[in-house]
């Protein structure tokens, strides 16, 4: 598991300890949030929050 993964892991369970997030799309909004430093992640962050493919609707300049 990586770094990132893990500190996430971690975030969340004390948030949930402390009665936080007791939602289930707010813990998986805050997980992708997090996780959308990592790279790979970071475009299906974006294509969830705005329903829309990466890039979608640009123009190619041509």
């Amino acid at each position: 598991m990586n770094t990132l993964t893990r500190e996430c892991i971690e975030y969340i369970s004390e948030e949930i300890q402390e009665g936080k997030m007791k939602d289930e799309d707010r813990r998986l909004a805050c997980v992708l949030s997090y996780l959308a430093n990592d790279e790979d992640i970071d475009e299906l962050y974006k294509l969830i929050k705005t329903g829309k493919a990466p890039g979608a609707g640009k123009q190619s300049g041509t």
